[in-house]
């Protein structure tokens, strides 16, 4: 029953994550890391120049890592808010769900499960484009 009442919360974080494009910001992040490394390797350009370009990349790194952070906390807030849900709906569910939520068992169970849901959606998705 509690992998019946879970597997909903995993399709959520997975259907936030796609939405919401988490991989894309985190990949922005690493490669505006990357740049600013880079312009510190450059022996062309001079020391004002570097600080120029080094304190607009950690602006740009900033922005970047915030709006990632907040796509976590909206991600956070939904998951809560479906916790709430739940529990409202099912009050008898609530220990065995926030016991379920530190259990090995439990989470290798439905990362398993969410893996299968992403293949399987990936394939529809693709099959409907073709």
């Amino acid at each position: 029953m509690i992998y019946a009442v879970l597997f909903p919360f995993c399709m959520v974080l997975f259907e936030l994550f796609a939405l919401l494009k988490i991989v894309r910001d985190a990949m922005a992040i690493v490669t505006r890391s990357q740049e600013a490394m880079r312009v510190l390797m450059y022996s062309d350009l001079g020391d004002d120049e570097k600080e120029v370009l080094m304190r607009r990349g950690s602006a740009d790194i900033f922005k970047a890592t915030l709006r990632f952070a907040l796509k976590f906390a909206a991600i956070g807030a939904v998951l809560y808010l479906l916790f709430v849900l739940t529990v409202t709906l099912l009050p008898d569910l609530k220990e065995e769900l926030l016991e379920s939520l530190y259990s090995p068992v439990v989470i290798a169970v439905l990362t398993v499960a969410t893996l299968c849901y992403a293949w399987v959606r990936k394939a529809v998705v693709s099959g409907l484009r073709s």
